[in-house]
């Protein structure tokens, strides 16, 4: 027998089972690229079976973001007549928003829930892959259906209701890939969806009070470059037994505004102090008041400071009729808000008016100038406050003053909101230094008319 033969024809053998062993691999659901090769499964029998076929009911969606309800994302399979098994759903996105997001990023910002033919929603998480050669696409994975003999064939539609918090760019292009139950590939079509900015997860608010002590809240939509407010809320009546009346943080409203700030305090005509804590909620935007203490009678301005200890705890400051500047620090207590006072320092009298702001105090002098005293954590409890900044001039104008919470967005932010003598009320744009020197550019717009009905701005 030739040796050198029987090599030559085992090596042969041995690459063909080799490349049938490579065939059988089925290939993971990696790319984009649409089934052009499906083979339709169809009726026993018939000569020209119809295919399978899958389609995203009204095209792209658009998925609204922030607190809006979720929003609906259907696709729609038709079967052949006597398809019977498992139909397996499967959404690709190779397409991700970009722009700085990571698509784990984008996956993990994304919720959903998933329903076939109408029956209950169940969660179906976007995720990512995890090797090479899948990491940069997002999966979601849909309900199995599994089709029983029907003369006519079946439709399959699965909804998804999806929400997202973030604020994402551009949207998420891919495909809808349907397979039977041993993998094999029955049909495919474009999926997309879009996210368009909806309802901000935190929306600058301030409040107003009117001559019939009735409180109101304006809210913002929180949208980048808008810097108006939407119509007045009631917040209630009862309000003119008070004659300060401070917030102690941020008073924005919305999923994202919860926990430390949203509080205020006011002071009725008895020298009493009382306690608002907030909620971070439109509809009711504070609990039930509670009394922190009397006595307060002697100053003559009550401000809040924010969490200036960094400590996730509001603060407080009072000036009394010598002009000395008192620090109340907070506990986190809604039963006891403030600790002990502790003296700041005297000569605040020269102000005109004090202005809470996020982590200091705005001070106009009777020159019409605004001078800023930020926080200072990491100083003594004694000296609460950073040296002064001027902050922006020709105030005088203007009668009332209130933080503007960021109103717009925009990359300056819009740092205070004015009321003039006219009722005109206007934002003015703020400004930083990477130095760490904040001020007013100087640019204002004017987003409202006819304040002068109320007699507060908080």
């Amino acid at each position: 027998m030739n040796t050198a033969h029987h090599r030559t024809r085992r090596t042969r053998l041995a690459f063909v089972a080799g490349i049938a062993v490579l065939a059988s691999v089925t290939a993971p659901l990696t790319t984009a690229t649409a089934y052009t090769a499906a083979t339709p499964v169809s009726k026993a029998g018939a000569e020209n079976p119809a295919p399978v076929t899958v389609v995203q009911e009204g095209g792209p969606a658009d998925v609204a973001t922030g607190d809006v309800p979720a929003s609906k994302v259907r696709f729609t399979a038709t079967l052949p007549a006597g398809f019977t098994g498992d139909v397996k759903a499967q959404l690709v996105f190779t397409r991700t928003p970009g722009a700085g997001w990571e698509p784990r990023q984008v996956a993990s910002a994304l919720d959903a829930t998933c329903s076939l033919n109408g029956g209950p929603h169940t969660s179906c998480p976007f995720d990512t892959g995890h090797d090479e050669y899948t990491e940069g696409i997002i999966y979601l994975s849909l309900p199995t259906a599994t089709a029983t003999t029907a003369a006519t064939g079946t439709t399959l539609t699965w909804e998804l209701l999806v929400s997202t918090k973030a604020v994402l760019p551009d949207g998420l292009g891919g495909t809808i890939n349907l397979t039977d139950a041993a993998g094999t590939a029955l049909a495919s079509a474009p999926a997309q969806i879009n996210f368009v900015e909806g309802r901000a997860t935190s929306r600058p608010t301030i409040y107003a009070r009117d001559a019939a002590g009735t409180l109101w809240q304006y809210e913002s939509d929180g949208k980048y470059g808008t810097t108006a407010y939407s119509g007045r809320t009631k917040v209630g009546g009862g309000w003119q037994i008070y004659n300060t009346i401070t917030r102690l943080g941020s008073t924005a409203v919305g999923s994202a505004s919860t926990g430390v700030g949203h509080d205020l305090v006011a002071r009725d005509n008895a020298g009493q102090l009382w306690f608002y804590q907030g909620t971070g909620q439109p509809g009711t935007p504070f609990k039930p008041r509670t009394l922190v203490g009397g006595g307060w009678g002697q100053y003559t301005a009550i401000v809040g400071m924010g969490d200036s200890r960094t400590d996730r705890v509001n603060d407080l400051l009072a000036r009394d009729r010598d002009g000395v500047l008192w620090f109340y620090r907070g506990t986190g207590d809604p039963a006891r808000p403030f600790k002990t006072r502790v003296r700041v320092g005297g000569g605040w009298n020269k102000f005109t008016s004090l202005t809470s702001f996020p982590n200091g105090i705005v001070a106009k002098d009777a020159a019409g100038v605004l001078w800023l005293y930020a926080a200072n954590p990491a100083g003594e409890v004694a000296a609460p406050l950073k040296a002064p900044q001027k902050f922006g001039v020709g105030f005088g104008t203007y009668g009332a003053l209130a933080f503007g919470d960021d109103l717009g967005w925009s990359p300056e932010g819009r740092e205070l909101v004015a009321r003039d003598a006219s009722g005109n009320l206007w934002a003015y744009e703020g400004s930083y230094a990477y130095s760490g020197k904040r001020g007013l550019t100087g640019n204002r717009t004017q987003i409202g008319t006819g304040w002068n009905i109320y007699n507060t701005l908080i």
